[in-house]
């Protein structure tokens, strides 16, 4: 969690940035005078400055001036937001010393990007040098797994204020997107290969619910399931655990390499199983595949969900 300054002379564009932020897990102040927010940076000294360039008492591009001839200040993040959009006014803003530029109106995902980018940069939000996987996973479908993968994403994300993936790795279409209401602009499919493909382009490819959490998207339609193979898997996986907190993977249905990466690779293995005979089974047989094959999923559990009344 990050503390963000915003500083704007509208209040409902105040309240509105502050509210996009605040859905991202940042800890926001929001001021309407920039003289009174000058004070207020150097006293708190907070992780990054939203600042609007149009203002009465002193422009945006003044108070970013007067950030950069401070020495106590002088390293702090600006980002400008402004309804103005021509290059001479971005070049205007950098030149005064903001570090980026939007311009109005913005998307939240357009702002969380560049925020982040922004802590990322500063060093405000350091990667964990390891995180934490969870996998939900079984062979029978409609047990509400993907359900529950999307509840416990989200729960984290709300509950941790820290970077939150949630992989989908359907390949008959994803639903994670669906029950997030998001529209999903690419997939794992469209991804680069892996010596094209590193943190900053998965980064870009990334949905950005209004939470703050993140979701790499499964295809719209079905795929054959052999096209994601096991070692694409464990290269997605092994880059989101050194650049996410937790990743929540929502396994396929179908006993494949792709399927034992995700149960393998899982610090936490949920194996989702509702109270029916045919869904037991499946369980049973899925449990001695896994042992045949000498595989232990680490920390596993098996979820009864009563999933209908």
């Amino acid at each position: 969690m990050a503390r963000i300054f915003v500083i704007d002379d509208d209040e409902q564009l105040l309240r509105m940035v502050g509210l996009m932020l605040e859905r991202g897990g940042h800890n926001i102040t929001l001021i309407n005078n920039p003289l009174d927010g000058l004070e207020q940076i150097k006293a708190d000294k907070p992780d990054l400055l939203v600042l609007d360039v149009m203002m009465p008492n002193m422009s945006g591009h003044d108070l970013a001036r007067e950030i950069r001839n401070d020495s106590s200040i002088d390293d702090l993040p600006i980002l400008v937001l402004t309804a103005r959009s021509q290059e001479v006014d971005r070049a205007t803003a950098l030149k005064s010393g903001a570090n980026d530029y939007l311009s109005k109106p913005v998307t939240s995902q357009e702002l969380m990007e560049r925020v982040d980018d922004l802590l990322a940069k500063k060093g405000g939000q350091p990667s964990p040098e390891s995180g934490i996987i969870i996998t939900t996973f079984g062979l029978r479908g409609g047990v509400g797994q993907t359900t529950l993968a999307v509840n416990l994403a989200a729960a984290l994300r709300r509950a941790s204020q820290q970077e939150v993936c949630l992989v989908d790795l359907s390949p008959s279409g994803g639903q994670a997107v669906m029950h997030m209401r998001l529209q999903a602009r690419s997939s794992w499919l469209d991804l680069p290969a892996e010596n094209e493909l590193d943190w900053a382009v998965l980064k870009n490819r990334l949905i950005i619910h209004p939470s703050g959490l993140r979701v790499l998207a499964a295809p719209a339609k079905p795929q054959d399931p052999s096209v994601i193979s096991g070692d694409r898997v464990h290269y997605l996986l092994n880059l989101l655990k050194h650049h996410v907190a937790f990743t929540v993977v929502d396994a396929p249905h179908v006993y494949s390499p792709a399927f034992l990466q995700a149960v393998t690779m899982a610090d936490m293995g949920l194996h989702i199983i509702t109270p029916e005979v045919v869904s037991v089974q499946t369980a049973v047989q899925l449990n001695r595949l896994l042992n045949k094959a000498g595989i232990q999923v680490k920390r596993k559990s098996h979820i009864l969900n009563q999933h209908t009344p």
